[in-house]
C-alpha cells in the first residue's frame, strides 16, 4: 500500500531479513490474500440497467464512456453488478488507467490473491451507505457507499491529503444527487490496524466485493471468459436456428406425406365405388376389392385344376377325331399348377394345326412349340396350354 510496492497487511511488516543482514521491502506472499491499492486515477461509476447479461452491460458501459475511452490514454473499465436476484442489474463500474494496473506476475497468480482499491475497504465502515475517509501517512482514499454500491471512489499517496477536504467534497457529490442522508455522519478512519479490521469486515460483510479484482491476469481471465461466452452463443444461435430449420423442414415433410396419404386414400374410396358401385362404408379399398374378385372367382373349381385341364383337352381330342384319320398321339403332359405341357407326334402339320385349333377355346390358351421330324416319318411337337389371364 506504498508508493514504491506491496506490504503484508496481516502482520503490518514491511522488511525482512535476508541472507547476509541484507533489508528489502518484504514481497507480498502467495496466501490468497487481500491487496489494498491507493490507485491515483481510480474513480467508481454505480448504474442500473433492465438486462442482466454482461454481454450488453459491457456494451452499454463502453457508450457512456465513450469520450473517456477515446482519449489518448488507455482506460480500463471494470464492472461489478451486485446481486439482486432476478430484479435489473445493479452495480458499479470501476474505470482506472491501464498503466495503473498491476501486473500480478511478480505478486502470485490470480487465484492467490484480489487486488481492490483502497476506498472499497471502507465499506463495513458505514455498513455499506455513508461518507468514510482513510488518512495514514501519506496514503489517503475517501469513498461514498449506497446500500453496498460505491458512488465515489477517491485515493492516492500524497503529502497535500487532507481529510476535512475530502468530507466536504463527498458531502457536495451527496448534495448534489440529492441523496443529504448520506452525508449525516462521515466516518474516518485512521492508522494500518483500523483499516485492516474494516477491510476483514468488508470481505464478511460484502463477500461480493470478492468479484471485483483490478489485476492485469484477472481482467484477462475476464476477458477471455467473455470471448469464449460469446463463442459459445453463436454457436448455439447457430445450432438453435439449424435447429429450427430442420424442424421446419420434417414438419412440412410430413404434412407433405400425410396429404399424400389422405388423397391416396379419397382416390381409392373414388375408383372402388366407380368399379364395384354400392353403398357399403369403405375402410381399406384394397382388400374390400380384393374380396369382391374373391367372390366373383368362385370356389376356383373352373378348369384351374388338374381335373379341368383333362376334361378340356379329353374334349379337344375327341373333337379332332371325329370323322378323321391321323389323329396326334399325346406320349406326355407335365401339368403345373398354372397350365400343362404336352409333346406327342403327328402325321402331318395339319393335324398338329387342328389339335392347336382345338385346344385354344374354353377360357385355354394352346401355344404351338418345337416341331421336328422324326425318323420314319412324321413330326415331333411340344404344346403348352395355358388358362387364359395367367
Amino acid at each position: 500500500m506504498t508508493p514504491d510496492g506491496l506490504r503484508d497487511l496481516k502482520d503490518g511488516e514491511e522488511t525482512e531479513n535476508y541472507p547476509g543482514g541484507e533489508l528489502r521491502e518484504k514481497s507480498f506472499p502467495s496466501r490468497g490474500d487481500l491487496v489494498l491499492y491507493p490507485f491515483g486515477t481510480v474513480s467508481a461509476h454505480p448504474f442500473s440497467f433492465p438486462f442482466r447479461s454482461m454481454k450488453d452491460i459491457s456494451n452499454a458501459l463502453s457508450l457512456r464512456f465513450l469520450p473517456l475511452l477515446s482519449g489518448e490514454e488507455n482506460v480500463e473499465i471494470v464492472p461489478w453488478v451486485k446481486k439482486t436476484g432476478n430484479g435489473p442489474s445493479v452495480g458499479a463500474a470501476f474505470c482506472i488507467a491501464s498503466a495503473e494496473i498491476p501486473g500480478g506476475r511478480e505478486h502470485g497468480s490470480p487465484a492467490d490473491h484480489h487486488s481492490w482499491p483502497l476506498p472499497l475497504a471502507l465499506a463495513s465502515a458505514v455498513n455499506g451507505s455513508g461518507i468514510a475517509v482513510y488518512r495514514d501517512g501519506q496514503v489517503g482514499a475517501s469513498a461514498v457507499f449506497e446500500d453496498g454500491v460505491p458512488l465515489l471512489c477517491r485515493s492516492g499517496v500524497s503529502a497535500q491529503w487532507n481529510t476535512d477536504d475530502e468530507i466536504r467534497l463527498c458531502r457536495e457529490y451527496c448534495l448534489a444527487g440529492e441523496k443529504e442522508a448520506l452525508a449525516a455522519e462521515p466516518r474516518v478512519i485512521t492508522g494500518r490496524e483500523e483499516l485492516l479490521k474494516a477491510a476483514r469486515e468488508t470481505v464478511a460483510r460484502f463477500p461480493e466485493y470478492l468479484e471485483i479484482d483490478l489485476s492485469r491476469p484477472a481482467l484477462d481471465a475476464a476477458r477471455a471468459r467473455e470471448r469464449t461466452a460469446r463463442a459459445l452463443w453463436r454457436f448455439s444461435a447457430a445450432a438453435a436456428l439449424f435447429g429450427a430449420v430442420f424442424c421446419l423442414f420434417q414438419y412440412t415433410l410430413f404434412l407433405r406425406i400425410r396429404s399424400s396419404m389422405d388423397l391416396l386414400v379419397s382416390e381409392g374410396a373414388a375408383i372402388y365405388r366407380e368399379t364395384a358401385g354400392g353403398t357399403e362404408r369403405i375402410v381399406d379399398p384394397l382388400s374390400q376389392a380384393r374380396g369382391r374378385l374373391a367372390a366373383l372367382k368362385g370356389d376356383g373349381d373352373d378348369g384351374g385344376t388338374l381335373t379341368g385341364f383333362l376334361a378340356h383337352l379329353g374334349s379337344a381330342w375327341s373333337g379332332e377325331k371325329k370323322g378323321k384319320d391321323g389323329l396326334p398321339v399325346l406320349e406326355q403332359m407335365r401339368y403345373a399348377g398354372e397350365g400343362a405341357d404336352l409333346t406327342g407326334t403327328a402325321p402331318s402339320m395339319e393335324s398338329i394345326q387342328a389339335l392347336r385349333i382345338s385346344l385354344d377355346s374354353g377360357g385355354f390358351q394352346a401355344t404351338l412349340g418345337d416341331i421336328q421330324q422324326v425318323p420314319g416319318g412324321g413330326l415331333r411337337f411340344s404344346l403348352s396350354l395355358r388358362r387364359r389371364g395367367e
